[in-house]
């Protein structure tokens, strides 16, 4: 019979070395961790701000400067737009929560965790439900590269097409970094999308990229005309430009300063 304990879907084990707590808590604390933190926050309160949340499911992970073993991620039952840099929960490897609290969602920790461990190119995660995400990932197939912002996700991209319910357990969440492997960006079939890289700003622009280029390709193919394709060689081009570093620090700034306009609570050290 299936466990549906709401109990099983959340996990509240905490640390007890507290020597090591102590360290870790010192470098979450310091000046770069702290930047990282708000711009970790900044990026729940994007997602939120665009309708790409789903209530309280879904998780963004960033590792600890200075300690690749332990990561932040939101604190369950919380909404994106309530996410702050100091609510935000600290966790090591194992699960167990090193500073905030009191809880934490087992399936983002077990997703989480398993790419961190299997991606040490990978600094942060972006899971969620967003609408033409989820819509798109029915269908248990890649996305075609429509248009130029498409073209980001043409050969770096992947879909794990193997539902098999809430990510409760490891063999799970390995299935889903298999399917991963080396790419930037997941469809999780009857699920929703992922993100993956090296920074916060990366992750979180190319989950915005990904829902855009999940609505194009839903509305191309309901028109019921022919859809063509970027050819190959363009599309690569334009994703060798659109994934360049330098682009990703100009786009958040933008993106920034239109949150700023609208909510700064997020950040409660300005």
């Amino acid at each position: 019979m299936v466990n549906t304990d709401p109990t099983t879907i959340v996990r509240q084990d905490v640390s007890h070395d507290e020597q090591e707590k102590q360290r870790i808590v010192e470098l979450a604390n310091t000046a770069e961790a702290r930047e990282l933190r708000v711009k970790l926050a900044a990026a729940y309160r994007i997602l939120a701000r665009r309708g790409l949340d789903d209530g309280v499911a879904g998780h963004i992970s960033l590792r600890v400067p200075g300690a690749p073993d332990y990561f932040w991620v939101n604190p369950f039952g919380l909404l994106f737009s309530e996410v702050t840099a100091d609510n935000l929960v600290l966790v090591n490897e194992k699960g167990e929560i090193v500073d905030g609290g009191p809880m934490i969602n087992l399936a983002g920790f077990q997703i989480h965790s398993a790419i961190h461990r299997a991606r040490p190119d990978v600094n942060c995660a972006v899971h969620t439900h967003p609408p033409y995400g989820s819509a798109y990932s029915a269908l248990g197939t890649l996305l075609e590269p429509l248009d130029q912002t498409g073209c980001s996700f043409f050969e770096d991209h992947a879909v794990y097409a193997n539902y098999t319910g809430i990510v409760i357990d490891e063999q799970q969440a390995q299935e889903i970094v298999d399917a991963l492997g080396d790419k930037r960006a997941l469809i999780l079939a009857n699920h929703g999308l992922l993100t993956c890289a090296e920074t916060v700003e990366q992750a979180l622009i190319d989950m915005l990229d990904m829902e855009r280029t999940c609505k194009v390709n839903l509305t191309a193919m309901s028109s019921g005309r022919p859809v063509h394709a970027t050819p190959p060689e363009a599309a690569r081009q334009a994703r060798s430009v659109l994934t360049q570093p330098a682009r990703y620090p100009f786009q958040w700034a933008a993106i920034l300063r239109d949150l700023d306009r609208h909510e700064t609570d997020y950040n409660p050290w300005r």
